[in-house]
C-alpha cells in the first residue's frame, strides 16, 4: 500500500532527473564564476581578490549541495536515470580568449 508521502518509483525518477538538471547548472554557474575570477579579459572592474574567493566558495557550495540532493535521490531510487536529455543551454556570452565547442 502506498502512503501518501512515499513517491514512486516514476515520480522519484522525475524527481531525480530534475536534481541532475540543477546539479548540471550550479556546475556551469562555478565554472561560469570561477572563470570571472581568474580571466583578466572578463573580471569585472572593482571587485577585490576577496570578493570573488567569496563568490567562488558560494557558487561551490551550492554546487555541491546540488551534488548531494541528487545523488541521495539515486541512492533512494537504485540506479541514476539516464535518456532524459539534461544539457545546458547555450551560453549567452562568451570570452574572447576561451575556446567554445559547437
Amino acid at each position: 500500500m502506498v502512503r501518501g508521502t512515499e513517491r514512486t518509483p516514476k515520480s522519484l525518477e522525475m524527481e531525480a532527473v530534475a536534481a541532475h538538471r540543477a546539479y548540471v547548472e550550479a556546475l556551469a554557474a562555478w565554472e561560469h564564476v570561477f572563470h570571472l575570477a581568474s580571466c583578466p579579459v572578463c573580471r569585472p572592474e572593482g571587485l577585490s581578490d576577496e570578493e570573488h574567493v567569496i563568490r567562488c566558495a558560494s557558487a561551490e557550495t551550492e554546487k555541491e549541495r546540488r551534488r548531494i540532493a541528487f545523488r541521495e535521490l539515486c541512492d533512494e531510487l537504485g540506479y541514476v536515470p539516464s535518456g532524459h536529455g539534461v544539457k545546458l543551454s547555450p551560453a549567452q556570452k562568451h570570452c574572447p580568449g576561451q575556446r567554445v565547442d559547437s
